[in-house]
C-alpha cells in the first residue's frame, strides 16, 4: 500500500514540475512586453543540419524532427538557466549584415552554449538550418560566412499543437522511489493527457 501512495506522490511530483516547466515565467533576460532585445549569434554543426544530436537537454536523435525540424539553438547561461530553459521557444532576426532577411525565425532552446557564448549577457547558437533560415533567399550560405552577427530575439509560445509528450527513464536511472510505479529504466512514455491551448 505504501508503495501505491508513493507512487503516486511521484506521479503528481512529476506533473507539477512539468506544469511549473510549461508555465514558469519569463526570466529578467526576456521582454515582458513583447518586445525585441539585443542578443549574439553563432552557428554550429552542418550548415544545412540540426547542429547537435540531442543537446545538454537530453532530446537525443529528435532535434532533426518535428516538431524541431532542426530549428534548434544552444543558449548562452541567461537563457539556459541550469537546464530550465530547455524546451523554451524564441524568435531571433538579424538585421546587421547585408543577407540578413530581418524576418524572425523560431527556435528551440535544446543546448548550452559553452565558452565564447557566455562572452555576452545573451547568445544563442543556432544550427546551421536555423542560421541559414535568417538570410535573403539564396543567401544562407553568406550569412553563415559572417560568423558571429548581432541579432534581435523575443521569447514566444512554442506550437506544439498535435504533439504527444512523451517521458524518457533514462537507462542509468534509480527505480526505487524515483520514478513512477511500473516504469522500467530505458524506456519511454506518452502521456494521455490532453492539454488545450486557449
Amino acid at each position: 500500500m505504501a508503495s501505491k501512495q508513493i507512487g503516486r506522490v511521484v506521479v503528481l511530483s512529476c506533473f507539477i514540475a512539468i506544469m511549473a516547466l510549461a508555465f514558469r515565467p519569463c526570466a529578467s533576460v526576456e521582454p515582458m512586453d513583447g518586445g525585441w532585445l539585443d542578443a549574439g549569434a553563432t552557428w554550429y554543426g552542418p550548415a544545412n543540419g540540426a547542429g547537435t544530436d540531442g543537446g545538454a537537454c537530453g532530446y537525443q536523435g529528435a532535434v532533426d524532427q518535428p516538431p524541431f525540424s532542426s530549428m534548434i539553438t544552444a543558449g548562452s547561461n541567461s537563457i539556459y538557466q541550469d537546464g530550465k530553459g530547455c524546451g523554451t521557444c524564441y524568435q531571433v532576426k538579424c538585421t546587421g549584415h547585408a543577407s540578413c532577411s530581418g524576418s524572425p525565425v523560431t527556435v528551440v532552446l535544446t543546448d548550452l552554449c559553452p565558452g565564447a557564448c557566455q562572452s555576452e549577457p545573451v547568445h544563442f547558437d543556432l544550427s546551421g538550418t536555423a542560421f541559414g533560415a535568417m538570410a535573403k533567399p539564396g543567401q544562407a550560405d553568406q550569412l553563415r560566412n559572417a560568423g558571429r552577427l548581432p541579432v534581435q530575439y523575443t521569447r514566444v509560445p512554442c506550437n506544439w499543437n498535435g504533439v504527444d509528450v512523451a517521458f524518457r527513464v533514462d537507462a542509468g536511472s534509480n527505480a526505487n522511489n524515483v520514478i513512477p510505479a511500473g516504469w522500467q529504466p530505458g524506456n519511454t512514455y506518452r502521456s494521455v493527457v490532453n492539454f488545450g491551448q486557449n
